[in-house]
This record gives structure tokens, C-alpha cells and sequence, in this order.
């Protein structure tokens, strides 16, 4: 995209989807121009695959129309979501879940999806294998310097922080203070594995992964959550297991949180040992025939709530606003949400002067939000670990309480948002123009 004396430059920090998303609807605005920067030698999202409710699809389709085709394009698998409890005494009970019927999601590989977001961006645009020492101010308005590893500086008009939960953009909007720059321990702890379909049903059975009829199956367990579904088309099984620790291994809130939970194979099998269901034995069987030795778990981290998602020209999106635990999904679904109010704000600026007002708009209707998904989805957790206080395995009060657990996810008008935060910005700009 040629740049002009009016263009208004913008720097995306972050490779991940978060930071793709954006792009995607930054491109569709021809007074902004974008680079995208990654510090690794490629744009990578690495992590368990993603699940997009329909409402979900819309707002993709919102930000960019092609990228309802990169889902398919990426293997996303369409599933109907099952949950049920694997130990104590309603073992084998379904807990039925609001909006969540036939074919609701779709589950798609996050690298595969991120490379076809990506597929038609611009090379230009592109810039991975590119560290970045500094990010400062420039006096008398004059926008942002970015100062790269090898000595090199551009400026930019705004600068957005997508580098996730362990990125260093969060310090320019938030400072020092470790408290809340840093993640902290939840006490919970994940595994992922992707087998090819054959292997797993060997070990898991095919009525479990049938492809004709795929299924999101979670079990409740004592202290563990144990999920399964398919990828890649139905050619790949993706397990993830969680557990639960009684304690975080925190002392003080300063503390250097673990990055990993290690176990003994035969004490990975004891931790599971309640689950009296065979296809969750036999999912443990086949995780512990890939980790024969030594099972590392990743301890789950997530930040404090941030007092704010911006300063001045700087905006944080995604995991470097809000890092959250993964039991509903929501961080992927707030960052797609983020991408296309920010997208939307940024795309009505007719001038520098302008973009606090943008920025700001968002952090005022994104932030609450994100603190609302973050208290759910750690609730979440809880129940589907089996440990939510005076709850436990009992299935009528899990489902009591999971219930409506999802509805802010499923039920977002989306239009509406965009509506209020176009509002907001032309209050703070004093203007009184109503979104088309």
C-alpha cells in the first residue's frame, strides 16, 4: 500500500491471530497503512486449536468477508459441543449448555488458520525475524519511533501491542509496576496433543472420534477436565487435559510463576484415576504414549486487570490486554471482537489529532468486557475442573451454574458495539455524526 502525506502509519507488534485479525481489517481502510513485526523467524500462533461459534464466523466475516473461507480452508471441522461428568456420583451425566446444539462451532488448527490469514497480506507488510529495542515518543505530536535490533528506526502514528501474554508492549501502556505487567499463576495446568484420527481411535475407540459425526466432548473430572475433538478435516485428534493444583506455588504476588507442571507417568495416570469412563482412560493411555518418561503440563498464567488498554498513541488487543484462562474460548473471541471495533475506529479517522479519541473509545467499551470474560471463564474452570466450591461433581448443580455460562459469548450483538464505540469517539471528539 503506497504511502501517502495523509496516510496514518501504523505498527502492529505480534504475529499471532490477534494481530492478523487487526491487519485483515486495517487493510480495508486505504488511508491507513500497516506493518506487521514478529520477533521470530515466522508468524506462528502456538498453542490448542480454536473453536468459532456462528456468531463468532459473523464477526470474522465482519472484519474481512475471505476470511470465513480461510476457516475451511484451514481444515476447520464443523462439531457439536458434549459435556459431561467422568467421576463421582453422576458419572456419565450430560450437562446441557445454552446455544450449544448441533454443528455450533467450528475447530480449526490456530497455525493453520493464522497461515491462510495471512496468505494474501501484502509481503511488504510482513516483517518477521524483526526484534524491536524501543518504542518512543516523539515531542510536539510528531507520533512514535520505533527502534529496531539491528540499529534501524521508522516512525508511527499508533502502535499496536499483539505479542500475547509474555510480550513487552504491555509495559509502554502500563510501565513498571510487575504486578501488573507480569502473569501470574491460576493454578491450573494444561497438555495438549494432536495424534493422527487412526492412532487415537485405538487406543480412544471410533464411536468416540466417528468424522461423520464429530463431537467436542468434554469430562468432568475430579480436579481434571479432559477434552477431545477433531482438526485438520477430521484427520487429526486434538486432546487437551487440565488439572488443577490446590496451590499456585505463589507466595507473594512477585513470585516467578512456574511455566511448567511436571509428573511422572505414573503419576499423571493417578491424577486421572477417578475417571472411571474408558475413553478417558484410554485418552490418558495414549497422552502417556507420547510422553513415556516425563508428562510436562503448562501451568496456565493470566494477567491482573489492567487499569487501562492504552496510552496515548499506544493500544494494547488480545493476550497482551487480557491474558485469560482458555475454559470458554473467549480470548480468541474477544480479540476478533477487538480487531473489528478497533478496525471500525481507526478506519473513520480523518486525522492525526483523532486517534486518542479512537483509542480511548476502545479501551472504554473493550475493557469491561474483557474483566467480565475473564471472572467467567475463570468460574468456568472451576466447574468443569470439578472444583467449584460447594458444587463439586454434582451434576445437578453444574448444571445450574454452566448453563448460562456462554451467553455473553453466543449472544453478542456485535453491530451494537460498533455503534457504541463509534458514539464515544465522536463524544470525545465533540462531534455528533451517527454511524452509518
Amino acid at each position: 500500500m503506497p504511502s501517502s502525506p495523509l496516510a496514518i502509519r501504523i505498527a502492529i507488534i505480534g504475529g499471532g491471530l490477534a494481530g492478523a485479525a487487526l491487519l485483515r481489517g486495517l487493510l480495508r481502510h486505504p488511508h491507513l497503512t500497516v506493518d506487521m513485526y514478529e520477533s521470530r523467524p515466522t508468524f506462528r500462533d502456538e498453542g490448542p486449536g480454536l473453536s468459532f461459534t456462528s456468531r463468532a464466523q459473523g464477526i470474522l466475516t465482519a472484519i474481512d468477508p475471505e476470511l470465513e473461507y480461510c476457516l475451511d480452508r484451514a481444515g476447520a471441522v464443523s462439531a457439536t459441543t458434549e459435556i459431561r461428568v467422568a467421576a463421582g456420583p453422576h458419572v456419565g451425566r450430560e450437562i446441557e449448555i445454552n446455544g450449544f446444539g448441533e454443528s455450533c462451532k467450528k475447530y480449526v488448527s490456530r497455525q493453520a488458520f493464522l497461515a491462510e490469514m495471512l496468505n494474501h497480506v501484502p509481503p511488504h507488510m510482513m516483517h518477521p525475524g524483526t526484534r524491536i529495542a524501543s518504542v518512543t515518543e516523539l515531542p510536539s505530536e510528531q507520533g512514535l519511533l520505533l527502534a529496531f535490533a539491528d540499529g534501524s528506526t521508522k516512525k508511527y502514528d499508533i502502535v499496536i501491542g499483539a505479542d500475547g501474554t509474555h510480550g513487552f508492549t504491555r509495559q509502554l501502556v502500563l510501565g513498571t509496576d510487575e504486578s501488573l505487567v507480569k502473569p501470574h499463576s491460576t493454578g491450573f495446568w494444561g497438555l495438549p496433543i494432536r495424534v493422527p484420527l487412526q492412532r487415537a481411535q485405538q487406543l480412544m475407540g471410533t464411536r468416540s472420534l466417528d468424522p461423520s459425526n464429530p463431537r467436542h466432548v468434554c469430562w468432568i473430572g475430579d480436579g481434571t477436565t479432559i477434552i477431545y475433538d477433531l482438526l485438520d478435516n477430521g484427520n487429526e485428534v486434538q486432546i487437551i487435559v487440565f488439572g488443577k493444583a490446590d496451590d499456585t506455588g505463589e507466595e507473594d504476588g512477585l513470585s516467578e510463576p512456574s511455566w511448567a507442571k511436571l509428573f511422572t507417568p505414573d503419576e499423571f495416570r493417578e491424577v486421572f484415576s477417578s475417571n472411571s469412563i474408558p475413553v478417558c482412560q484410554g485418552t490418558i493411555d495414549l497422552i502417556l504414549s507420547v510422553y513415556t518418561v516425563q508428562v510436562a503440563a503448562l501451568c496456565l498464567l493470566e494477567h491482573h486487570p489492567a487499569p487501562t488498554y492504552v496510552a496515548e498513541n499506544i493500544c494494547l488487543i488480545g493476550d497482551s490486554a487480557h491474558s485469560m484462562l482458555p475454559f470458554q474460548g473467549a480470548s480468541i473471541s474477544l480479540s476478533i471482537e477487538e480487531a473489528l471495533l478497533l478496525s471500525t475506529l481507526l478506519g473513520r479517522l480523518s486525522s492525526k489529532a483523532a486517534i486518542p479519541a479512537a483509542l480511548r473509545a476502545f479501551d472504554q467499551l473493550c475493557r469491561p468486557r474483557a474483566e467480565q470474560a475473564t471472572r467467567l471463564s475463570a468460574e468456568t474452570g472451576l466447574l468443569i475442573a470439578g472444583r467449584a466450591p460447594g458444587i463439586g461433581l454434582n451434576a445437578d448443580l453444574l448444571q445450574h451454574h454452566l448453563r448460562h455460562k456462554f451467553e455473553f459469548l453466543l449472544n453478542v450483538d456485535i453491530e451494537a458495539h460498533r455503534t457504541a464505540a463509534v458514539s464515544i469517539m465522536d463524544q470525545l471528539l465533540g462531534v455528533g455524526a451517527a454511524w452509518p
